[in-house]
């Protein structure tokens, strides 16, 4: 940038511009199963995309269990024992903070 002051002029170096951790961006989505998606009783896994250092799920506001990273994406091996509606809660830490989503689905 040049700022002309009178007959001189100035070169200022380029504004830098600064994020905050609430500016940054992060991405988590539960790609599988699908908000609403019908899933069988017996083993399901669960995919999710993250962008985090860490990546847990939660079923139904159980806790917290760890991911397992295979082919660029978060799974969680879920054997869901009941059947109706579960909600599932996945997390990333980004910068020493959890970014969360979450998401419903039938069993059964």
């Amino acid at each position: 940038m040049v700022r002309k002051h009178g007959g001189l002029s100035t070169i200022l170096p380029a504004p830098v511009k600064t994020e905050t951790p609430a500016q940054t961006k992060q991405n988590i989505s539960i790609d599988y199963p699908q908000e609403g998606e019908r899933v069988n009783p017996g083993h399901y896994s669960i995919r999710v995309s993250s962008s985090g250092e860490q990546t847990q799920v939660s079923i139904d506001n159980g806790t917290w269990q760890n991911c397992r990273q295979d082919s660029g994406y978060d799974w969680h091996d879920w054997t869901p024992e009941g059947t109706g509606t579960h909600r599932i809660t996945a997390r990333t830490r980004v910068n020493n903070a959890w970014v969360k989503t979450n998401r419903t689905c039938q069993v059964g």
